[in-house]
């Protein structure tokens, strides 16, 4: 039986006016957009679909590659930064195969996250039924850390965070493992991990409350 509510996500650019090369900034979201729908469809009820402007946004049927997912969009990115707007709810029209052409809760929850995040310049706002302090206290945290990293620390956690294991990035960006451990101690990644994961299993209970 397929579940009646999912979590929508909505992401789009920083500052995409002053992106100097347009075009390529497109091509790179574009790559990550195909290869978040390829390694994850296993949790994707409806493909990540680039929309208006320098917008995405796709429908997942579980948090459990939440995290996963806005980091491999990230590194995609790079050097340009993204804010994410994740809503949890359920639609009001059918299920397709592209995250287009439907609306429900969960969109619209979305949507007023990531307007949220482009107020207060955070990286992710989550919208759901339920108790929001959690998701408040994540997003603004997060932001104040993320905005103290230098360039490379963000490069290298958001790599990290996107699966790869420590010697792949170091390959990946041409530095040393130990480098790539530096820049992760340095970042405060394990400890941003472990609230992150919490982060994602707050999301879940919130979208097994909706149901």
């Amino acid at each position: 039986m397929k579940p009646s509510n999912y979590i929508a996500l909505i992401g789009d650019v920083v500052g995409s006016r002053s992106a100097g090369d347009r075009s390529r900034l497109q091509d790179q979201l574009g790559g990550g957009v195909r290869d978040v729908n390829t390694a994850f469809d296993d949790t994707i009820a409806a493909e990540f679909v680039l929309t208006v402007g320098d917008e995405f946004q796709g429908l997942l049927s579980s948090a459990t590659a939440l995290d996963l997912i806005l980091a491999t969009l990230r590194t995609h990115a790079f050097p340009a930064e993204l804010r994410f707007g994740v809503g949890v709810g359920p639609l009001e029209t059918a299920l397709r195969s592209q995250a287009i052409g439907m609306d429900g809760r969960g969109f619209h929850n979305a949507r007023q996250a990531i307007e949220r995040a482009a107020e207060r310049r955070t990286p992710v706002e989550v919208q759901a039924q339920g108790p929001k302090a959690p998701f408040e206290i994540y997003s603004l945290l997060y932001g104040v850390i993320r905005s103290r990293w230098t360039t490379r620390q963000r490069e290298v956690v958001d790599l990290s965070a996107s699966g790869l294991e420590g010697r792949e990035v170091a390959e990946y960006l041409s530095i040393t493992p130990s480098a790539v451990s530096q820049h992760l101690r340095a970042a405060g990644a394990k400890e941003l991990r472990a609230a992150t994961v919490e982060w994602r299993a707050q999301i879940e209970h919130a979208l097994l409350e909706e149901a």
